[in-house]
């Protein structure tokens, strides 16, 4: 998991939002340094200046989902104005002016972002407590340091509000906004209730989690936790896997792993109405289906 801050140009920003677009590209000059450890529904802030203020701060964010390479002409004929720009030659003159050279490459990396929400003001780097050169060229990971930046982000962008471009996105947006702070806010639990599964226990636990798990999306930083949404509430799906002779053990760490969730999603003010359990296993006797429904059952 990794959340990153990107230098953007305020003014491309404005026309996104003023467009309403959902799904966007931001293009990269080849020979500028690549991402690494960046994956798909990662996090990508847009660091720059407000539309009044000479000061950058963090104006929103969007889902990172690929990256691709293209020539300017596939760039304008795929994606069109979602490049940010009204038109292929505004486009062309954006990249002019940050090439060296004054012109413009074969092809160009392409950031395929998806979900963008942005803030109704900024949130400034010591807002979230962490260091951000105004001065950044590029890029900066932001929570390589101190995995609950994202979380600190996420919580003063939700007190200075986020700006719900139309009536008609409005509900979609603040769904998703809260969705990214639930997300985060788990993957903050994670390191803190690590598992003590052997390495033949956690390879039979993810194993069984992606034949049985269907409509839930894995708990960043967790090979074998998966979350359920409705709205804020959620269902927190876990493995369990065991033998005979360590099957005492083994429900006994389930039981303590689901309290200590319990314990931190109230602890860290994990914005969920409510989070039950459920467990999936192999084939099981009924004394140990009936044990795992009582472990997992219970109110946050």
């Amino acid at each position: 998991m990794s959340s990153i801050a990107y230098t953007a140009d305020e003014n491309m920003l404005e026309y996104h939002r003023l467009c309403g677009h959902r799904d966007v590209i931001f293009w990269r000059l080849s020979a500028q340094k690549g991402f690494r450890n960046f994956r798909k529904g990662d996090l990508l802030f847009f660091f720059a200046k407000p539309k009044t203020g000479k000061k950058k701060g963090f104006v929103g964010y969007a889902h990172y989902d690929s990256t691709k390479r293209l020539s300017l002409n596939q760039m304008w004929e795929r994606y069109g104005e979602t490049n940010g720009y009204h038109s292929k030659e505004q486009l062309a003159e954006a990249i002019r002016k940050v090439s060296r050279t004054g012109e413009i490459p074969a092809r160009m990396n392409c950031l395929y972002l998806t979900n963008i929400v942005f803030f109704l003001s900024p949130v400034y780097p010591e807002d979230a407590g962490i260091q951000v050169s105004q001065q950044l060229e590029s890029f900066m990971y932001l929570d390589r340091e101190d995995p609950a930046v994202t979380v600190r982000i996420l919580r003063k962008a939700e007190e200075n509000g986020i700006d719900l471009w139309s009536s008609a996105q409005s509900e979609e947006t603040e769904a998703l906004f809260r969705r990214d702070e639930i997300m985060h806010g788990m993957a903050e639990i994670v390191p803190l209730i690590a598992s003590s599964r052997s390495e033949r226990e956690e390879a039979a636990a993810v194993r069984l989690m992606k034949e049985k798990v269907q409509d839930a999306e894995p708990v960043r930083g967790s090979r074998t936790d998966y979350i359920r949404f409705n709205g804020t509430d959620i269902t927190v799906l876990l493995p369990f896997v065991s033998g005979v002779k360590d099957r005492r053990r083994l429900l006994t760490e389930l039981a303590g792993k689901i309290s200590l969730y319990r314990y931190y999603i109230r602890a860290l003010n994990v914005p969920v109405s409510s989070v039950s359990f459920e467990v999936l296993t192999e084939e099981t006797d009924p004394e140990t289906e009936g044990l795992l429904r009582d472990i997992a059952h219970g109110e946050l």
